[in-house]
């Protein structure tokens, strides 16, 4: 089974939004992360990196200073 943890990455900084992600669907300017319970969470902005060996999909924040 292949799940990942989801991480927002700001600036410098890193901060974890979901883990045990199962599916990924793009949606607009962004992503509908759903985990192995069915729970939820959308994020805007676009994909960094995606590392299935070690679970891990790392978002780049979306630019709100325009």
């Amino acid at each position: 089974m292949c799940l990942s943890t989801v991480y927002m990455n700001s600036g410098n900084k890193q901060k974890k939004i979901m883990k045990d992600v199962a599916r990924v669907e793009a949606e607009g300017q962004g992503f509908w992360f759903i985990n192995l319970f069915g729970e939820r969470k959308f994020i805007e902005g676009s994909i960094q990196t995606v590392d299935l060996m070690d679970g891990l999909l790392m978002i780049l924040e979306k630019d709100t200073s325009n």
